[in-house]
């Protein structure tokens, strides 16, 4: 390998590396100090706003219009620090023009509300000039709040719940290179709905170009963001028209009309609405189908399962980077027999490489009767020159699979190992990517090229290590984990066989 090339090769994957993670750094700079400096538990009556909160959730109220305006998640912080605020689903972004929220009650009606009651979890409003009453308060599940609209005098219209919207992404999370990742930030966005037709229909905002309607009983609705969601749940009691509305203003609306509670007579109904974090067995205790609200992929069938054992494997460890250690390796076990019987053919074509090269000298003016003799001796030995294509393309669907799982795990959020803060971002100091360059390198080393090889192509191949772990750079820490892991254990797999076989002395 031309040492020169890979300094250089090196050099400009860092260089590029510092570079983005600088400029990430300067944008997110004041985003945090505003993070950790806006203090909202000073809220009153007077300010136009009141809040409530239990141990999981903190929610601001508009006392007007009896939106809810903002919701923090307190034990999910935006900051891997001290004194850093909670993560916000509902909010308003000062930097941008984002803002998220939900509002309910009944159709043509515009209620102004006034504080009749409050405590610390729960707020009564109420306009009595309307006949209206609402009460927010928190239901007996964590992340779940109940919204009950009541008109004491009857109106004409339905009842309706909706959440509104500007165009945008998650409000407190990352999107720098490195903070993020560019690999970390493409789980899928958009709203999503479940019916008695389809378990889980999705509609990306930026292709709603008509009003969109599912009439169904019970099902949700949801928009749909990584680690954290909002979601409307509704009853087997009523049938709901769930809707999707195109951009109005630079606004998105996605919620429910109640098609059984309308008329001018005393009305009341109760929301559902969920604020909170996607973690799979909360959701599935939730509603039908709401787990899968959590994105796994073209392979969830595989990344499902995966996720379950990886949980129970974490009920005894207790740290999510030691499961994930211990989790690759139980996959390596599990295909030993493939894998194994695949080294043992590229032993064997480690052994025969002297006799492939006399070959390859004495036939070098007759193409055909070098390929010809290349393969009688191959097959003579009983080797083969792909057989490592074939675990590979055995391991692909499930190294997929695991990417897409890891990738929606809120689990790894801030979760530590050793000196990585936090597995579900790229890895800060570079660590991973480069053990991961070690192992492919030494890896290479134990595989001869292939007999007629493309000088063109053997070249790549040299140089493919450096590659991958420049892109690696830009994955999540507990993917390249998992990558090196799977690595480290496999080269250490094919060496014990070639140990085995004899084809280490042919070195």
């Amino acid at each position: 390998m031309n040492i020169r090339g890979v300094y250089w090769a090196l050099l400009i994957g860092l260089s590029l590396t510092l570079l983005f993670q600088w400029t990430s750094e300067k944008r997110e700079e004041s985003v945090s100090e505003h993070l950790l400096s806006a203090q909202t538990s000073s809220l009153s009556v007077s300010d136009g706003l009141v809040s409530i909160e239990n141990n999981e959730l903190y929610v601001v109220v508009s006392v007007a219009t009896g939106n809810i305006v903002e919701t923090r998640l307190k034990k999910y912080p935006v900051e891997n620090v001290e004194g850093s605020l909670g993560y916000r689903v509902f909010g308003e972004s000062n930097d941008t023009a984002f803002n998220y929220y939900f509002k309910s009650g009944f159709t043509n009606t515009f209620p102004l509300y006034a504080v009749k009651d409050m405590g610390s979890d729960y707020v009564l409003l109420a306009d009595e000039k309307l006949g209206l009453v609402k009460k927010i308060s928190f239901s007996d599940s964590r992340y779940e709040l109940s919204i009950v609209d009541e008109s004491l005098v009857g109106v004409g219209g339905k009842v309706f719940a909706s959440l509104y919207r500007t165009d945008g992404k998650a409000l407190d999370l990352k999107r720098g290179a490195l903070d993020g990742g560019m690999m970390n930030n493409s789980s899928y966005e958009g709203v999503a709905i479940s019916s008695e037709r389809d378990p889980y229909d999705t509609y990306r905002l930026s292709r709603i170009d008509e009003k969109k309607e599912v009439l169904t009983r019970s099902g949700w609705i949801a928009f749909v963001q990584k680690y954290f969601f909002a979601a409307l749940i509704g009853s087997d009691e009523y049938i709901y028209n769930y809707q999707v509305f195109p951009q109005d203003s630079g606004i998105y609306r996605m919620g429910y009309t109640v098609e059984n509670s309308s008329g001018n007579v005393s009305a009341s109904h109760e929301h559902r609405l969920f604020v909170g974090p996607k973690v799979r067995k909360d959701l599935m205790e939730r509603a039908d189908n709401l787990e899968l609200s959590i994105d796994m992929g073209w392979f969830w069938f595989l990344a499902q399962p995966m996720v379950l054992v990886m949980d129970w494997i974490n009920g005894y460890l207790n740290n999510w980077g030691l499961t994930i250690i211990v989790f690759t390796i139980m996959i390596k076990l599990l295909f030993w027999p493939v894998t194994a019987k695949s080294f043992r053919s590229m032993a064997a074509m480690r052994k025969i490489t002297p006799e492939l090269n006399e070959v390859k000298e004495i036939y070098k003016d007759d193409r055909q009767k070098q390929a010809n003799e290349t393969m009688k001796l191959m097959k003579k030995h009983g080797a083969n020159p792909l057989g490592g294509c074939l675990p590979l393309l055995i391991q692909m669907p499930f190294f997929i699979g695991f990417f897409f799982a890891l990738r929606e795990m809120v689990e790894l959020r801030h979760s530590e190992l050793g000196f990585w803060a936090d597995l579900s971002a790229p890895d800060p100091y570079f660590v991973l990517p480069a053990l991961f360059c070690i192992v492919m390198i030494l890896t290479q080393r134990l595989n001869p090229q292939p007999a007629g090889m493309d000088p063109t192509q053997a070249q790549v191949m040299k140089y493919m290590p450096i590659m991958f772990s420049v892109l690696f750079i830009f994955f999540p820490a507990a993917l390249c984990l998992y990558t090196v892991v799977n690595s480290a254990v496999q080269l250490a797999q094919q060496t014990y066989l070639y140990k085995q076989q004899g084809a280490l002395d042919t070195d």
